[in-house]
């Protein structure tokens, strides 16, 4: 009966998904560290994904446990010596790691962010992917947990801030964090912009990758998905067939032969057909970048000529 219990109180403290403590127990053993040694230089990190959203809305919530999965053995092999360890919530995790130091701990973080630990296969895919790490001191920035939370969050955010996939400590006089920052997805600053917005591969296929509402408008369309199969979801399918040719040898002169064009912009005018037959007139401004899942990648903004013209904004 006594093995029972204490097999059911395991299971009480286990986060089902990973097998680290939950959210409830990991505080509880926290605290009670805490009260034990209040002199003991400690870390206290937070671990989160990057755009861990669009893992799940991209491959399924399957591949997003297996990403999660993954994290939280990534943070046992690394930190289990002297570290309570512990599923916060969703995608964040937390390591308190004792008697440390900044030295030890960026030595650790360092290698956790090697390239070659930020992929997991699930289901045959391979799924790249990358976290930030937000880091209080203990006793020196907090005496207990609530404290120590807020601080390694606010470090986090700074993280996010700074452009995600790395680490930051919570020091003194740390610029203030502009969470709302973080309030825009792509969703919602895509149908701010005065214009169309997508993203294709950079490879023979140019099979587009995203597209905003916009460009349905642009284009005629009644949807996202009329648009996509409209242009046979592909930068080519844009371009006005007369145009296309001429249009990606200026565009690949402009990436590639120019030595002073070091931010891979292009810029280039060419026609649309429209869905219903019109014809128009559109500016091309692209970037060309490299993501992590899908390698290189052009990310444009398309703006309508004729619109620009009728409100008086010329081009120069």
């Amino acid at each position: 009966m006594a093995g029972l219990r204490e097999k059911f109180s395991g299971l009480k403290e286990e986060d089902l998904l990973t097998g680290v403590l939950n959210r409830h127990a990991g505080f509880n053993k926290v605290n009670k560290y805490i009260d034990r040694n209040p002199n003991t230089q400690c870390a206290f990190m937070i671990f989160d994904g990057d755009n861990f959203k669009k893992i799940n809305d991209s491959y399924g919530h399957k591949c997003g446990d297996d990403v999660i999965i993954h994290n939280a053995k990534l943070l046992k092999e690394n930190f289990s010596d002297k570290g309570i360890i512990f599923r916060l919530g969703g995608d964040e995790f937390v390591v308190f790691y004792q008697d440390t130091d900044i030295n030890e701990i960026s030595a650790k973080l360092r290698d956790l962010t090697m390239e070659e630990k930020r992929a997991v296969i699930s289901d045959g895919k391979k799924i790249n992917f990358t976290f930030s790490v937000g880091i209080a001191l203990y006793p020196k920035y907090g005496k207990d947990s609530e404290t120590l939370l807020k601080m390694a969050d606010d470090a986090l955010y700074k993280a996010k801030y700074e452009g995600r996939n790395c680490y930051r400590f919570n020091t003194e006089g740390m610029a203030p964090i502009h969470r709302d920052q973080f309030m825009f997805d792509i969703e919602e600053f895509s149908k701010g912009m005065p214009g169309g917005f997508f993203v294709y591969e950079a490879n023979e296929g140019e099979k587009l990758l995203y597209a905003s509402d916009s460009m349905a408008r642009l284009f005629n369309c009644d949807s996202i998905s009329d648009f996509r199969n409209y242009v046979g979801n592909s930068f080519k399918g844009i371009v006005h067939p007369d145009d296309y040719e001429a249009i990606n040898d200026v565009i690949k002169k402009q990436q590639f032969e120019l030595p002073q064009n070091v931010d891979k912009i292009d810029y280039v005018r060419y026609r649309i057909r429209c869905k219903d037959g019109t014809i128009k007139e559109v500016d091309d401004y692209g970037h060309l970048v490299h993501d992590i899942n899908f390698g290189m990648v052009y990310y444009v903004f398309l703006v309508d000529v004729h619109y620009l013209n009728t409100i008086n904004i010329k081009n120069r």
